[in-house]
């Protein structure tokens, strides 16, 4: 690939590799004159429109704006910042979230945000926190995601957010969730941290005595 490729060069190139035409990249969102001024490089779509084409193309809007995928280094800024925050260390949390909070794809850059506006609650720069927030309720809206909304309402009110049921079940109905929605990333995230969390607590009863071997009591599933 020619490292001068621009954005609209991109972009047509993927569409037409995909076998796509203008009409199905841009069904009623946004007109085919745009799109092909666009990829002429004559217009310059705005964040909304760009994470709907590559949505629409299957790639991600960073790839689109820089040509390269999105790295694990910025997955692993977000968790490490949300491991942070519950640990109580919000500057080691903004720290560790630099490497994702510019990103413009989601819902990595908008979950990386969020955690960023909560670390500034916590250490109360609440003025720039309340900036951060309204540009991402504004996205989380725009995809509809009622677990987000939810996380971004509760850091808001400048509090830890935290699962009311049992955590496997939590992640398999926000895998279940994530599947409906057509979301890969978020799909793969729940059904690999339920698997771990089942690995990790104590077996199955088998049989009918209520018992584990050698008469002890066996734990319930959690």
């Amino acid at each position: 690939m020619d490292e001068k490729e621009t954005l609209g060069q991109r972009i047509r190139r993927i569409r037409q590799d995909r076998g796509l035409s203008l009409a199905k990249v841009v069904r009623d969102d946004f007109s085919r004159a745009f799109l092909n001024q666009v990829e002429l490089g004559k217009s310059r779509p705005s964040i909304r429109v760009l994470r709907i084409i590559a949505e629409r193309l299957g790639t991600e809007a960073e790839y689109l704006l820089e040509g390269q995928e999105a790295g694990i280094e910025r997955e692993l800024a977000l968790e490490r910042g949300r491991v942070l925050m519950l640990q109580g260390d919000p500057r080691r949390a903004l720290l560790a979230l630099k490497a994702a909070i510019n990103t413009y794809d989601w819902p990595l850059g908008s979950d990386a945000r969020v955690c960023q506006a909560q670390a500034l609650i916590a250490l109360g720069r609440k003025d720039e926190a309340a900036a951060i927030i309204a540009r991402e309720r504004s996205t989380i809206e725009l995809h509809n995601d009622h677990h987000r909304r939810e996380r971004l309402r509760t850091v808001e009110r400048g509090q830890e957010f935290r699962f009311d049921s049992d955590a496997v079940e939590s992640h398999l109905r926000l895998a279940d969730r994530a599947t409906r929605a057509g979301n890969n990333h978020d799909e793969l995230e729940h059904y690999r941290a339920a698997r771990v969390l089942l690995e990790a607590a104590p077996p199955r009863l088998r049989g009918g005595d209520g018992e584990a071997g050698g008469g002890a009591k066996a734990r319930p599933q959690t």
